[in-house]
């Protein structure tokens, strides 16, 4: 409940900050390089330092591994900045 307060809503993106983060993506996958992400998840924005591992275009799903060498993944829509 106490959490419920610091939601925020999801920021809206413009197609050059869409672009960014499509590129940005695309070269942490190309060149096996660490990117500092954002993404919105449940109402909160999150950061993270990712490897992108693939990219699934049918789906819109970015897998990777953090920092940790844990995987994960994200639908293209979550992700709200790069850095």
């Amino acid at each position: 409940m106490f959490e419920e307060q610091y939601k925020v809503p999801k920021p809206f993106l413009t197609q050059d900050t869409m672009e960014r983060i499509e590129r940005a993506l695309m070269q942490s996958l190309h060149e096996t390089k660490e990117i500092f992400i954002s993404y919105y998840l449940d109402g909160f924005i999150h950061d993270e330092y990712i490897t992108v591992i693939d990219i699934d275009k049918q789906s819109n799903t970015v897998h990777y591994t953090d920092a940790f060498g844990l995987q994960t993944r994200l639908k293209f829509e979550e992700f709200v900045d790069i850095k």
